[in-house]
């Protein structure tokens, strides 16, 4: 074929095949200008369902226009001899050649790259068309830099009246084929959604989402709907990107993306979320330099994230700074700031141990015997308050102050200790501690006398009472004391 003439497009050389047809450079001599010439097999020329298909892939690009869609110039007609078509000439390389030459690296390069693909998608499918074989293969990297969504040779057009299928024949590539088209149930734009998905797994992760040991195993684990979680392949993957994914892979077509432009704007909400523009140019800023782009990227999104982190951490949401620190650590495991952080915190809870330690030891140091014994295994009531038979309990919230004891006035000093009569004990008092609350009783010994005592904990202020104390028994979180002075 190659120096042959079809028509005025004169065809210079081979630069792909396929299952139909053959492309190759061309020339239109009368334009002079370079051309694209897919050709279809001379064994399928025959054939009429292999004519409508390609018939029907002519139509379906000349309806649409779209930088991110080749563009088709010209049709051989259905009764030609030999069926051809005529595209833009696109240079440059296929998006799975990329990837195998040069690579992704980042989960937001991932994303600019499905966000163009969608907005190319939506526009597809505003226009009646679903492309139904979206994969790396069918998506060229043009050598300025733009991407190109190529070969709708069985898009299935979805406007009235031209609702033309391939019956019975399961048709698209076995590694992104929605569930419900291998099922060979009626399918729409929810498909190329699922596709598109597979696709923006294996930009983010390096892998397919549904790969087995053949195409058999490959269509079982999509029915099933079983792929490993992207973030355990690729830590920088975020869990809202994640959440993205799992949409688009949803087995049902009801519970995925209302529409692709639906998955474009969370794509476009992600990338504005991480400090960057979603676009043509920023794309192509990638394309055109890999390294010095993600480079440039990776010293971008840690910045951001280590904002994000440091609001986090002053809004008191430990949780959601720990999980930017992890992405940041994903991109720079040594990156200084963020280890320092990480130290400090480390550092608090140490320091909380500590203290959590050394008022266990106060309580057995000052409660002893029995006593402390009691206090001790009382310390697990309900609502944090710990409490002893035959005694008064002191409750404390955990950070705040103590609650006054009952019958004390409203600035919180002791109530009066009346005189009690021989026989009788009494307890009385307030403690406080730094985090957790002693109380100390006493009692009264026969006649009129009154002695004074004080028990102390680390931290905390003192309690005095009437008479003698023959026990008191101190709890972290709440004191409580028990005991009578004879």
């Amino acid at each position: 074929m190659i120096g042959r003439q079809l028509d005025r497009y004169r065809l210079l050389e081979e630069i792909g095949s396929g299952g139909m047809a053959s492309v190759y450079r061309g020339e239109d001599v009368s334009l002079e200008r370079e051309v694209a010439v897919k050709v279809m097999h001379p064994h399928l020329a025959g054939k009429v369902e292999s004519r409508r298909r390609f018939s029907r892939e002519a139509r379906v690009v000349a309806r649409l226009r779209h930088p991110n869609i080749v563009e088709i110039f010209d049709f051989s007609g259905d009764e030609a001899g030999e069926s051809f078509i005529v595209t833009e000439y696109v240079k440059g390389r296929t998006l799975r050649a990329f990837a195998d030459e040069v690579g992704f690296g980042l989960p937001e390069i991932g994303m600019l790259i499905t966000e163009r693909l969608a907005e190319a998608l939506v526009h597809a499918h505003e226009a009646g068309v679903v492309h139904r074989d979206l994969k790396p293969e069918n998506v060229m990297v043009r050598d300025d830099g733009v991407l190109k969504l190529m070969d709708f040779g069985i898009a299935r057009m979805i406007g009235k009246d031209e609702r033309m299928t391939m019956t019975g024949a399961m048709v698209g590539s076995p590694l992104h084929m929605a569930p419900e088209v291998i099922e060979g149930k009626e399918t729409g734009a929810a498909a190329d959604l699922f596709s598109l998905g597979t696709i923006l797994y294996w930009l983010v992760t390096g892998r397919m989402a549904f790969q087995g040991n053949n195409t058999t195993q490959t269509l079982r684990l999509i029915l099933d709907g079983e792929y490993p979680d992207p973030r355990q392949l690729a830590p920088a993957c975020s869990d809202e990107l994640a959440a993205i994914i799992a949409r688009c892979l949803d087995r049902d077509p009801e519970a995925r993306f209302a529409s692709m432009a639906g998955l474009r704007g969370e794509l476009r909400g992600r990338l504005l979320a991480s400090g960057v523009d979603a676009g043509e140019e920023e794309l192509r800023s990638f394309f055109l330099d890999p390294d010095g782009y993600r480079e440039a990227l990776r010293g971008r999104l840690i910045e951001r994230f280590l904002l994000d982190a440091e609001a986090a951490l002053a809004a008191k949401r430990p949780a959601r700074s720990l999980a930017f620190f992890n992405r940041i650590l994903a991109l720079d495991p040594a990156e200084p700031r963020v280890l320092a952080h990480l130290e400090q915190l480390r550092r608090r809870s140490r320091r909380s141990r500590r203290l959590r330690r050394a008022a266990l030891l106060i309580v057995l140091i000052m409660g002893g015997g029995a006593g402390a014994g009691l206090a001790f295994s009382r310390a697990s009531a309900p609502g944090g308050v710990s409490t002893a038979s035959g005694s008064a309990t002191d409750a404390r919230a955990i950070g705040g102050g103590a609650p006054p004891a009952s019958g004390a006035p409203p600035g919180g000093g002791s109530p009066a200790v009346p005189d009690t009569p021989s026989g009788t004990g009494t307890s009385s008092g307030t403690g406080t501690s730094s985090g957790a609350g002693t109380s100390s009783g006493a009692g009264t010994s026969s006649g009129t006398g009154t002695s004074s005592g004080s028990g102390t904990s680390s931290g905390a202020g003192t309690s005095s009472g009437a008479g003698t104390a023959s026990g008191a028994g101190t709890s972290s979180g709440a004191g409580t004391s028990s005991g009578a002075g004879t």
